[in-house]
């Protein structure tokens, strides 16, 4: 029987419950013969399934109740035992009964099942790079030889630290990573991978384009430039959004000091790149978005990304294939799928005063910079080379409301505040420079 051991606890409630009802059936006090005496027998196990080397102790009881177990004769598998008590040398399922005087009982079940003996973690590689995504896995092998994969059952811990993320480990820095995981009273290996920073920059990027869209719930004309990203995002798979809300359950703090800094006379109001205002009707300019979201940069960037419950690990990469004189980095955290009533003044979305359900995405939620930007050193910037930016961030309460619907935007500007190239990546998933 190739049952694992985690599973025992499930199948005993529903054999238990089983065997208590095939019990009352055999166990009911019926009257005897002519001579009064027991007219059936049941015998019961102190567990029906147990670990291998465990004893199993047997009783067995005559209809009236009498306990007869020192007098009956136990069998399993159809061979008599020497008193009551069984420790099975092999897992598998054992079909136990009793015999006394002239009475057989009912047959039960009785299944000592394999147990894990030892617990490897493993990896795809032993080297990686700083960017990558390590994978741990972790293996059981049972009593029986058996293995099978508990990576989401263990706890890790890094460096003697509990993982921020679990499995899966975005490193930082050069250098060892020791890992080991823990299962019950199990622990397993300690594995150690190396960090190196040897992986190549590009010299060229895919071009990608940035809206931010300055929007609000009660924005009545706003759904035009909703309408008009779902269009663009249509068209291009490298075009990135961020929506900045305004006067709504979904307004920050950073979505003011941007509308502040852009000076927003108006609503609604999108921006591509920071460096010019999306025409009127959005939804019929869409090429001007997409026609920026074409070709290749000499410079770009990548992000790396893990989640656990509240715990966001990312690296965000620029790469550079120029010099960049007073390059600056943002990055932003973005939620998806926030349900709210919108406003609607326009026809699209089915018209309607009431946009009832209306699914806002790309909502900025938190910035890791300033929203103008952080200064890249100048000695960072240069061809060939790619700065990092790592961060563990635990996502604080009522900050989201579905951390898994999270996604890290980055962006380089240049010294005027203008972006040259964008990525976006959701949290758990990774996006490369292209």
């Amino acid at each position: 029987m190739k049952i694992k051991n985690f599973t025992k606890v499930f199948l005993f409630v529903a054999v238990a419950a089983l065997f208590s009802c095939s019990s009352s059936e055999d166990n009911g006090n019926v009257d005897g013969g002519g001579d009064g005496g027991p007219t059936s027998i049941t015998i019961t196990a102190s567990s029906l399934f147990v670990d291998i080397g465990t004893d199993v102790v047997f009783t067995v009881k005559t209809n009236d109740g009498t306990d007869v177990t020192t007098d009956a004769s136990i069998l399993i598998d159809g061979a008599a035992i020497s008193g009551n008590i069984h420790n099975a040398g092999q897992t598998g399922e054992y079909d136990v009964k009793a015999t006394y005087e002239d009475l057989t009982s009912s047959q039960i079940t009785v299944n000592v099942l394999p147990v894990i003996t030892s617990i490897t973690v493993e990896t795809a590689d032993a080297t990686y790079n700083i960017g990558d995504r390590i994978d741990y896995e972790v293996i059981a092998t049972d009593t029986n030889g058996l293995t099978n994969t508990i990576t989401s059952a263990v706890e890790f811990y890094v460096d003697g630290e509990e993982s921020f993320t679990g499995s899966t480990v975005i490193p930082g820095s050069t250098g060892a990573i020791e890992v080991y995981a823990t299962f019950g009273e199990h622990v397993s290996n300690t594995k150690t991978v190396m960090v190196e920073d040897n992986a190549a920059t590009p010299g060229a990027f895919q071009s990608k384009a940035l809206i931010e869209d300055y929007t609000g719930t009660w924005c009545g004309y706003c759904p035009r430039v909703s309408y008009g990203i779902e269009l663009s995002q249509d068209a291009s798979d490298n075009v990135v959004a961020v929506a900045i809300h305004n006067g709504d359950a979904m307004a920050n703090n950073y979505g003011s000091q941007m509308e502040s800094a852009v000076n927003i006379q108006g609503f609604p109001t999108a921006w591509i790149n920071r460096a010019q205002e999306w025409t009127y009707p959005e939804p019929n300019n869409v090429n001007q978005v997409t026609n920026l979201a074409t070709g290749t940069k000499s410079n770009g960037l990548a992000i790396n990304t893990a989640i656990k419950g509240d715990n966001l690990s990312f690296i965000v990469s620029v790469g550079f294939g120029e010099n960049v004189s007073g390059a600056k980095l943002v990055v932003f955290l973005l939620e998806n799928g926030l349900v709210y009533d919108q406003v609607n003044y326009t026809s699209y979305y089915g018209g309607g005063a009431t946009i009832n359900g209306f699914v806002h995405d790309h909502v900025l939620r938190h910035s890791f910079t300033s929203v103008l930007g952080d200064a890249i050193p100048a000695g960072e910037a240069t061809a060939g080379n790619s700065y990092r930016m790592h961060m563990n961030y635990t996502i604080p309460s009522g900050l989201a409301q579905n951390n898994t619907n999270t996604e890290i935007v980055a962006m380089l500007l240049n010294s005027n505040g203008e972006v040259i190239n964008v990525n976006k990546a959701s949290a758990g998933a990774f996006a490369d420079f292209n």
